[in-house]
């Protein structure tokens, strides 16, 4: 795959039995969590991490990286060292189906407000991210995917995310489809799009990539959603994103389940939320966040919910029905052309 760029993995996510009714013993010193690490990692030790061990005395122990398999092996061998695992909406769903997670214990949690979609029974939206559009200040500014896809008016490589979640939707959106009819996916126009610029277009694994392909100019310009800021010299557009929720769930047999509802509770507070944004500019689940962030890093922020009114949101019940499908057909898309 000559220019598919080989990275580290992206970052790019049953009630609770009566004997587990003393998990909050004194004797317990640390949990455990696995997640995606970087400085979103970072943002969950100092945001969330800290308070949750001043109000319990127990230390939060992360690893990286998270996976559907390694929640599986996990469960499967009755061997569950993590408490809470993050994972993407559609693995949620698919860890759900398979039996692999349990639900949470809202009462125990007892969040601050949340918006919808980041409070489901068996999962706890925490972040919010977005793909966004990106270049080089001296290329002409991009409003749309369209505009990214086209070529002729501005010459050039684009460099997008190689993986189909991400992949398809975009050519869908630079193929005209508007951000409210997305859903359910037309594979075969996604392709389509994708084939009329595909020598023109490298296919990234990392987001940590993306700086450099702008600033050596190997692409002119770049759908990402992470590493690259206005501060830092590059011209970016929230406004077009593509936006999606991170989710954390807990394994079945999770052996602290009343901690992990405590450090769900910090995560829920909205006064944690915003520390962790000026960790990562990133919105957390409560529907006032905004109100609670400076406008500098407002401005950095690909997922202001403001931006919602013109980008275009992920159906996690979509991908977990036809993901599999999607996912073969891409990948056999990208041995075929790159």
């Amino acid at each position: 795959m000559k220019r598919i760029l080989a990275a580290g993995s992206v970052a790019l996510l049953a009630t609770l039995s009566a004997g587990h009714a003393s998990d909050a013993k004194s004797d317990v010193k640390e949990i455990r969590i696995i997640e995606s690490g970087g400085t979103s990692g970072e943002s969950i030790d100092i945001a969330y991490g800290a308070p949750f061990t001043e109000a319990t005395g127990v230390r939060l122990v992360r690893e990286q990286p998270p996976s559907l398999g390694k929640l599986k092996a996990m469960v499967k061998s009755g061997n569950v060292t993590a408490d809470l695992m993050e994972l993407s909406g559609p693995g949620v769903e698919t860890a759900r189906a398979q039996g692999l997670i349990e639900d949470l214990d809202w009462d125990l949690i007892d969040p601050q407000d949340m918006n919808e979609e980041a409070r489901l029974p068996y999962a706890f939206g925490y972040q919010y991210f977005a793909l966004f559009l990106a270049s080089m200040p001296d290329a002409k500014p991009v409003n749309s995917w369209q505009e990214f896809w086209d070529t002729e008016r501005q010459p050039g490589r684009r460099a997008i995310p190689a993986y189909a979640r991400y992949a398809l939707p975009l050519a869908l959106l630079a193929d005209g489809v508007k951000p409210d009819e997305l859903y359910p996916l037309d594979i075969d126009r996604a392709l389509a799009s994708i084939d009329r610029i595909k020598d023109d277009l490298i296919l990234w694994e990392a987001a940590s990539q993306t700086p450099q392909l702008l600033k050596s100019k190997e692409a002119v310009y770049v759908a990402t959603w992470d590493n690259v800021f206005e501060e830092d010299g590059f011209f970016v557009n929230f406004a077009p994103g593509i936006w999606d929720v991170a989710y954390f769930v807990m394994p079945k047999g999770a052996p602290n389940p009343e901690l992990a509802m405590k450090l769900l509770h910090e995560m829920s507070k909205v006064e944690n939320q915003a520390r962790a944004a000026e960790i990562t500019p990133v919105a957390g689940p409560s529907p006032t966040i905004m109100d609670h962030i400076s406008p500098a890093i407002q401005a950095k922020m690909p997922t202001n919910p403001e931006l919602r009114k013109t980008q275009a949101g992920s159906d996690r019940m979509w991908w977990a029905e036809h993901g599999d499908e999607a996912e073969r057909r891409w990948s056999e898309y990208m041995l075929k052309n790159f």
